[in-house]
């Protein structure tokens, strides 16, 4: 054969040996399911599957279900139409690519049953990835355990991390949440209770704080969403506190731990600015409510005299109420718990409010202040119970229109009492009547000024 038709022959070999590698490797792809980069490690031609050097470049980190990354190195192996997975059992890439020859070798000696059995007697899954990051529910569940928060401040805690959760997962909010007995609220919940923890992270926490404030449509609200977005986190940081930490090491956290370092919004102005006439509107409430809705006269009455929360006044019975004293004891009962310790004290009250209390008292239906028509109160699952719920709700609508456009209009005379004392008695005793658990809440909200300075500049033009 001349010259010419011998180099025709070499071309024509070539092509068909690179067609046929396309081929090959084109079914070789399509059949195992390689990907480009696996065809593109294709091992050099002369390295054996026994020789380190072979599995350097196929060596692998496997993540769960979660994405959590498994800190050993893994491969595939395939012999005899047979195809597994092995962990190298170490992170040195190195190290691995030895092992990964070892079973190779083994396989080939041993056989797959003992190969196996002497590199896999556990899934290496489960054996080389950290246990999963808590789910909400189960951590909810367990600080629950050994937290000792009351009950009420707690489900606050829970409430609070759950919103969080579902508003960065972007939970479905239709309106079938709020159907109780028809499991809405139920399926709502439990779909938050099984998220993952790890959405916590300080980017995820950092966005949602954004959004929160940006929904805002007005100046006014825009610094009470600042407020509430740093007490929605205080309350859900709490129950990764270390006192809570330290008793459910079983359970894993994600790192760094939820709302660790995590930003917060200026402190806004809890400044109380009287926008009410107490007299008038106590004088008005006697008048309209004292005989047609007592309960409701009741339970204001009480906010503005004693300064009692809604849910101390929910919970007050007649045995604590001193008449010969002239007191109220605010205590942990058998129908309720209280806020924080300090919340408990005996607040004084005056002569004419007792003398009105005796009045109500002599025509009692049973040990509650309140008539409610709740069989019972206090904290539940999701949310607060009130055992006078209905007799709060007619309140509240007879406080808006009678001018108190407060948020909480109820609190807004708790609020009322204090700016009273403080104007009159100064800021210490404001703080013992509210039971704040230290001076620094009341100074937060009233100014210690008995009376205001004022410079009569208008009567320089009247006199």
């Amino acid at each position: 054969m001349n010259t010419k038709n011998r180099g025709k022959t070499k071309l024509t070999n070539e092509k068909h040996s690179l067609n046929a590698g396309a081929v090959s490797g084109h079914s070789e792809s399509k059949g195992r399911g390689k990907s480009a980069t696996q065809v593109q490690l294709k091992k050099a031609r002369g390295i054996g599957k026994n020789s380190a050097n072979y599995w350097i470049t196929r060596l692998v980190k496997k993540k769960n279900s979660l994405g959590i990354e498994s800190p050993h190195w893994s491969i595939q192996l395939q012999s005899g139409g047979m195809r597994r997975g092995f962990s190298t059992g170490t992170g040195n890439k190195e190290a691995a690519a030895k092992v990964a020859a070892g079973i190779y070798n083994d396989i080939l000696v041993m056989g797959w049953d003992a190969a196996i059995a002497k590199h896999r007697p556990t899934n290496e899954l489960e054996q080389d990835l950290p246990a999963p990051v808590a789910s909400v529910g189960d951590w909810i569940t367990a600080a629950r355990r050994v937290s000792e928060a009351n009950e009420s401040t707690f489900t606050s805690y829970a409430r609070a991390l759950r919103k969080i959760v579902a508003d960065i997962f972007a939970m479905d909010r239709s309106t079938k949440r709020f159907g109780p007995r028809k499991g809405g609220a139920a399926d709502y919940r439990s779909k938050i209770d099984a998220t993952s923890l790890a959405v916590l992270t300080l980017p995820a926490v950092q966005k949602w704080r954004l959004e929160y404030v940006k929904r805002a449509k007005n100046p006014a609200e825009e610094r009470s969403r600042m407020t509430s977005c740093n007490s929605t986190i205080r309350q859900a940081r709490s129950l990764f506190a270390g006192k809570i930490l330290k008793f459910l090491p079983e359970l894993r956290l994600p790192d760094p731990i939820p709302f660790h370092a995590v930003e917060f919004f200026p402190r806004q102005s809890a400044k109380y600015f009287s926008r009410i006439d107490a007299k008038t509107l106590l004088q008005e409430a006697h008048r309209e409510l004292a005989k047609r809705d007592s309960p409701a006269f009741l339970a204001m009455l009480l906010a503005l005299s004693a300064g009692l929360r809604k849910g101390e006044i929910d919970s007050l019975q007649w045995h604590q109420v001193d008449f010969s004293r002239q007191l109220i004891r605010v205590e942990s009962t058998d129908a309720a718990s209280l806020k924080t310790a300090d919340s408990r004290d005996e607040v004084a009250i005056d002569a004419n409010t007792i003398s009105l209390l005796r009045s109500f008292h002599a025509k009692k239906t049973g040990p509650f202040v309140i008539d409610g028509e709740g069989a019972e109160g206090g904290p539940k699952k999701w949310g607060q119970n009130y055992r006078a719920g209905a007799v709060f709700d007619r309140l509240t609508a007879w406080l808006r229109k009678h001018g108190v456009t407060a948020r909480k209009p109820l609190h807004e005379l708790r609020k009322e009492l204090g700016a009273l004392v403080t104007a009159e008695h100064g800021i210490y005793a404001a703080s013992r009547v509210l039971r704040h658990s230290n001076v620094a809440t009341t100074a937060a909200h009233y100014s210690d000024l008995k009376t205001r300075p004022v410079v009569n500049v208008g009567g320089w033009i009247l006199d």
